[in-house]
């Protein structure tokens, strides 16, 4: 071992004997004082730097997380793929090792909370030697909260194996808006009740296997037509309204003992009529509602501060991280999208706003008071390096990646099958054409050797249109995939354009199952809600009779198919 690993680790144990030095069986206001003697020994910036999630480029530790850490204090890193940050489990392992290290040389040796998006399906961080799985809706369409337990527990163990202790899901959303630009597949379905049990089943299966949860996004972002990326959505129903669909889930989540809630970059004028004030830097939703009326104790995340639904409004993001503190949160998200600098100044505004008195100090110990309390819970006082050596038997395994592809089989669901189209029954001689923004051809093969495949993009130009059509007038059946067609026309004119030739047409949906309201008269749809290795397997074994439909709409295709509606061509 390196010497500079070794006084990490010699480090790391000492902090656990001194946190731990409680005797077994102190009662939790011993523990409490034992955290409470933490904070008296910390400074102003050493608190408001466990506060702050900070974001940074670069595969290893860089000057600028080394700046962050050491002259901001931060006291979690957020970690994602844009950036980066995470290429492999090997790579990453070493990163945060690498990361911790670093926060083992500050004055008092603090870990760091290590963050990262790994929901599952189409937002995944972790991907190249990981585990892929299916996503929300996928999950949802099997209604087995044992299968979403399954997948937060398999995702739990490969986070914690690579070095990171908190993973900023489930979505608890509940996709009521077929029009959600954000949300869609990312949520379980349209149903509160689905929606709580799945996601009461995640929160367990990460949370008992040392991963943080964290429910999003609060109060709930399911029935929103704007990204919150790119401008600030409002929600204008009333509040008996939000009891009965948004907050359910989250009621549960916290019922069931959930340890961190992110924030939603959403106006919502019942709750708080201030004019375009964002939930996150709301008081009376944080503090009010979350706090007092839901009874939350753990830890409340925001949502990006870059994001423009927040950053667009109240003078920038040092400002309305201010207010965010000020509303109730206690972490801060920032991303690499600020420099170091720039997310140092936000730093800098809050413990500004301490010393002025804008925001008083005991607000801040009780924001680290939960924030060290979580450190604690997740034993990064004693298990903050991992075993890079262990990784081939914790990440990526036969045993996990035999478990997704038993998820996504189960999730693959059938809403159209004229004539009895499916499964394919291709006889030798004819052609099959496949054109989709993921290619499906090697798979394709494997049952039907006679296949041409056009790709296009998400977006289809008018010249890979032509392309497409051009190559299906010469074949017998077509495949055409789409990925959320409503919101963009071309992909619609491209299933139309085939339409036309009048041939056997299956289009399958690889994100929001709401494509077939566009081009309602293909013979067959099935939807797989992800376009990750094991959803496009499962897709390409239903289409052959090999994995049978088993999927249940978990939202309604309005004026079409009922939630709950699936075909199982068996029968």
């Amino acid at each position: 071992m390196k010497r500079h690993g070794l006084i990490a680790v010699l480090l790391s144990l000492l902090l656990a004997v001194t946190w731990t030095a409680s005797p077994v069986g102190a009662d939790p206001g011993e523990k409490a004082q034992g955290i409470g003697q933490w904070l008296k020994r910390m400074t102003l910036e050493e608190k408001v730097g466990q506060m702050m999630m900070v974001g940074f480029y670069g595969s290893e530790p860089t000057s600028d997380i080394r700046r962050l850490i050491e002259e901001s204090h931060a006291g979690s890193v957020i970690l994602f793929a844009y950036s980066d940050n995470i290429q492999t489990p090997d790579q990453t392992a070493r990163l945060n090792n690498g990361l911790q290290e670093i926060a083992s040389g500050t004055r008092l040796g603090i870990p760091l909370l290590i963050a990262t998006d790994q929901e599952g399906g189409v937002v995944a961080r972790m991907t190249a030697g990981a585990t892929e799985l299916p996503g929300n809706m996928a999950l949802g369409a099997g209604r087995d909260p044992e299968g979403a337990y399954r997948a937060a527990q398999l995702t739990a163990k490969e986070l914690r194996a690579v070095g990171i202790q908190m993973n900023l899901a489930p979505v608890l959303d509940v996709n009521v808006n077929p029009d959600n630009p954000v949300i869609g597949v990312r949520s379980y379905g349209e149903s509160p009740r689905l929606v709580s049990e799945m996601g009461a089943a995640a929160v367990k299966g990460y949370q008992k296997n040392g991963v943080i949860a964290t429910a999003k996004h609060f109060p709930g972002h399911g029935d929103t037509d704007v990204d919150s990326h790119l401008g600030l959505p409002v929600i204008d129903k009333s509040r008996a309204e939000l009891e009965k669909t948004e907050f359910v889930p989250f009621r549960r989540a916290v019922k069931e003992g959930i340890d961190a809630i992110m924030t939603a970059h959403i106006h919502i004028p019942a709750l708080d009529d201030t004019p375009d004030l964002p939930a996150t830097l709301s008081k009376p939703i944080l503090t009010g509602l979350l706090r007092k009326e839901m009874g939350f104790q753990g830890l409340i995340v925001t949502d990006s501060m870059t994001m423009s639904g927040v950053a667009d409004y109240f003078g920038g993001v040092p400002k309305a991280a201010v207010k965010a503190v000020d509303a109730g949160a206690d972490m801060i998200l920032l991303t690499p999208s600020l420099s170091a600098q720039e997310q140092i100044e936000v730093f800098e505004a809050i413990v500004d706003a301490v010393r002025s008195g804008e925001i008083s100090e005991k607000r801040i110990d009780r924001s680290v008071h939960r924030i060290l309390q979580k450190k604690k819970k997740y034993h990064l006082f004693d298990e903050r390096m991992v075993d890079v050596d262990q990784l081939p038997k914790r990440v990526g395994t036969p045993e996990h990646r035999e478990i997704a592809r038993d998820l996504a089989n189960r999730s693959i669901t059938l809403v159209k099958n004229e004539q009895d189209l499916l499964p394919l029954k291709l006889k030798k001689g004819q052609r099959l054409g496949i054109i989709s923004p993921y290619s499906l051809r090697d798979r394709v093969t494997a049952y039907h050797a006679d296949t041409s495949e056009v790709l296009v993009k998400a977006n289809p130009t008018d010249d890979q249109i032509r392309q497409a059509v051009e190559m299906a007038k010469g074949q017998d059946v077509l495949l055409v995939g789409t990925t959320s067609s409503h919101l963009d026309p071309q992909q619609v004119k491209l299933v139309k354009a085939l339409g036309e030739l009048d041939k056997p047409l299956v289009a399958i949906a690889f994100r929001n199952p709401y494509d077939i309201k566009d081009y309602s008269d293909v013979d067959a749809y099935m939807t797989a809600y992800g376009f990750n290795s094991v959803s496009l397997d499962a897709v390409v074994d239903t289409l052959f009779g090999i994995n049978p439909p088993r999927g249940k709409l978990p939202v309604t295709i309005p004026g079409l198919y009922e939630y709950g509606w699936g075909l199982d061509y068996r029968q």
